[in-house]
C-alpha cells in the first residue's frame, strides 16, 4: 500500500509539473507569435499613405538603385508627392531612359543624377554623391540598391568592373554602400536640426542561414540589425528608421541566379510588383522600425519560431550539400601543397584588399576630423540651418 501511495504522488507530481510547463510554453509560443503578428497585420492592412513630404517638411530624397525596381517605383512616388529627388544607380541605358521619361512626367521638379557602381570601393562614388547634394537638404534617404550572388563563397570569382571579387562586389553594394550612405546623411540632418527618415531594402532571406546565396543573406540580417540598432539612436533628434523585408518581387533581381536554384526560380514565379513595395515605406516609416511584407516574410518568420535557427543552420550544414545545386557548384580544387601557399594566399587578396582599403580610408577620416565634445544631444542652431560642410 505504502508503495501504491508512493506511485500515486509521483504522479500527481508529475502531472503537475507537466501541465505548468504545458502552460508556459503555450504562452510564450503565444506571445511569440502574437507579437509578429500584430505589427504585420497592421502594416499589411491598417496603415494608409503618408504624404512624407509634408510629414517631414521636406525638400529632397535620395534613392540608390534608382533606376529600376523598387527603386524606379520609389522615385516615381516620392515624385508624385511632390519630393525633388537625387537619383543614384548604374551608369547605363536604362537610367538615360528613366531620367528622360522623368523629366518629361514632372517638369517642375528636380531631378540629380548620380552615376555610381556601388559594388566598389566607397572612393569611388561617395564623393559624386557629396558634391550633387552639397547644396540641398536631403531629408529622406532610401537604401535600396543591392543584387544576389548565387554559387559557393570560397569560389568568388573576379569582377572586372570594381576590381575586386563578384562575392565583395556583393558585400559592397548590399551593406557598405548604405552604411557609408548613412553616415553621410544622417549627420548632415542631426548637424542642421532638420527632421528625416533612413530606409533600407533588406530581405527575408537574411533570417536564416541560405546556403548558395551566403553573401546575398548575410549582408541583408546585417542590415536589419543595423536598422534597428541605429532606429533608437537617430529617433530623439527627430530622424526615423525603417527596413522593409519585401516577399520577392518581378525584378531584374533574379537575373543574378546563375545557378538555376530551383527556391529562386519558385519566388520568382510568385512575385509580387515593385510598387506594392515601394508602397511599404509610405505606410510604415515613422510608424514602425521593421516592415515584414507579404507570404515569405509571414513563412520565414513562422519557421524560426518552430525550428531555432542554430538547428536549422546545422541541419543546412549536413544536408545541403547532398542537393543536385551544391554538387554541380562545387568545384574539384587540387589540392596545394606547402611550398605553394603563397600562391594561395594571393587568390585570397582581391578579398582582403577591399576591406583593409575601407579600414584605412576610415581610419584616415577619423584622424583628420575636428575633435569634438561628447554630448547627449546635439543642441539645434540658432543661426542659420545649414552647418559648414565637413571634411
Amino acid at each position: 500500500v505504502h508503495g501504491d501511495t508512493s506511485l500515486v504522488m509521483l504522479w500527481t507530481l508529475w502531472c503537475f509539473v507537466a501541465a505548468y510547463w504545458s502552460w508556459a510554453l503555450l504562452l510564450v509560443g503565444s506571445l511569440s507569435v502574437y507579437t509578429f503578428l500584430l505589427p504585420f497585420v497592421l502594416t499589411s492592412w491598417f496603415f494608409g499613405e503618408q504624404d512624407l513630404k509634408k510629414k517631414y517638411d521636406a525638400k529632397w530624397a535620395l534613392v540608390t538603385g534608382a533606376s529600376s525596381g523598387i527603386g524606379r517605383a520609389l522615385t516615381e512616388r516620392l515624385a508624385a508627392q511632390g519630393l525633388n529627388v537625387v537619383l543614384v544607380a548604374l551608369n547605363d541605358k536604362l537610367f538615360d531612359e528613366f531620367m528622360v521619361e522623368l523629366n518629361a512626367t514632372f517638369p517642375s521638379l528636380m531631378f540629380r543624377r548620380v552615376n555610381a557602381n556601388l559594388g566598389a570601393a566607397p572612393e569611388s562614388y561617395m564623393g559624386d554623391i557629396e558634391a550633387a547634394t552639397a547644396d540641398i537638404d536631403v531629408q529622406l534617404v532610401f537604401n535600396n540598391a543591392g543584387f544576389v550572388v548565387t554559387g559557393l563563397f570560397a569560389d568568388a570569382q573576379p569582377d572586372p568592373r570594381t576590381g575586386t571579387t563578384i562575392q565583395m562586389a556583393n558585400y559592397n553594394c548590399n551593406a557598405t554602400a548604405p552604411v557609408v550612405i548613412t553616415h553621410l546623411f544622417a549627420n548632415r540632418m542631426l548637424n542642421s536640426g532638420l527632421k528625416g527618415a533612413i530606409c533600407f531594402t533588406s530581405s527575408p532571406a537574411g533570417f536564416l542561414p541560405t546556403p548558395m546565396t551566403s553573401m546575398y543573406a548575410s549582408t541583408k540580417s546585417f542590415l536589419t540589425t543595423f536598422a534597428g540598432s541605429i532606429a533608437a539612436e537617430l529617433r530623439p533628434d527627430g530622424v526615423d528608421v525603417l527596413v522593409v523585408h519585401p516577399s520577392p518581387v518581378d525584378t531584374a533581381f533574379y537575373a543574378g541566379n546563375k545557378h538555376n536554384i530551383g527556391a529562386m526560380k519558385m519566388a520568382q514565379q510568385a512575385s509580387y510588383p515593385p510598387t506594392a513595395i515601394a508602397a511599404c515605406f509610405f505606410r510604415s516609416v515613422g510608424r514602425v522600425v521593421v516592415h515584414d511584407h507579404g507570404y515569405m516574410s509571414l513563412f520565414m518568420r513562422m519557421l524560426i519560431k518552430v525550428i531555432d535557427v542554430s538547428l536549422l543552420a546545422t541541419l543546412m550544414s549536413r544536408f545541403a550539400g547532398s542537393s543536385a545545386e551544391f554538387k554541380a557548384a562545387k568545384k574539384q580544387r587540387p589540392i596545394v601543397a606547402a611550398s605553394a601557399a603563397p600562391a594561395a594566399a594571393r587568390v585570397a587578396a582581391p578579398v582582403a584588399a577591399p576591406i583593409a582599403a575601407i579600414i584605412r580610408s576610415s581610419v584616415s577620416r577619423s584622424a583628420s576630423a575636428e575633435p569634438q565634445a561628447v554630448v547627449s544631444k546635439r543642441s539645434k542652431p540658432t543661426a542659420s540651418p545649414k552647418s559648414p560642410k565637413r571634411k
